[in-house]
């Protein structure tokens, strides 16, 4: 479990339309199920836990891709203390 696989699988998502699609399955309304998210990253190749896919996608410096920002463009954000499970992605 690592925050290196979490970004490995990231780095993927970001160049697979098809990986996109199974992503984009696992977000409504602006969320993200991290620990789907992780499941989904397992399955290919990617061992990292729900907290370290929470720590990729919220780090101050990173910039969103195209596809994260559609993901989060349409819905409204969910501030993390409601929500232990699904979290807000990008923030």
């Amino acid at each position: 479990m690592s925050i290196q696989a979490a970004q490995a699988f990231r780095q993927q998502t970001n160049t697979s339309p098809a990986l996109q699609a199974e992503v984009a399955r696992h977000v409504s309304n602006g969320t993200i199920d991290y620990a789907a998210l992780a499941e989904l990253g397992r399955k290919h190749g990617h061992d990292f836990t729900a907290e370290d896919a929470v720590t990729v996608l919220s780090a101050p410096s990173d910039e969103l891709s195209d596809f994260e920002m559609e993901l989060v463009s349409g819905g409204t954000l969910i501030p993390p203390q409601f929500s232990k499970r699904d979290r807000p992605m990008g923030g």
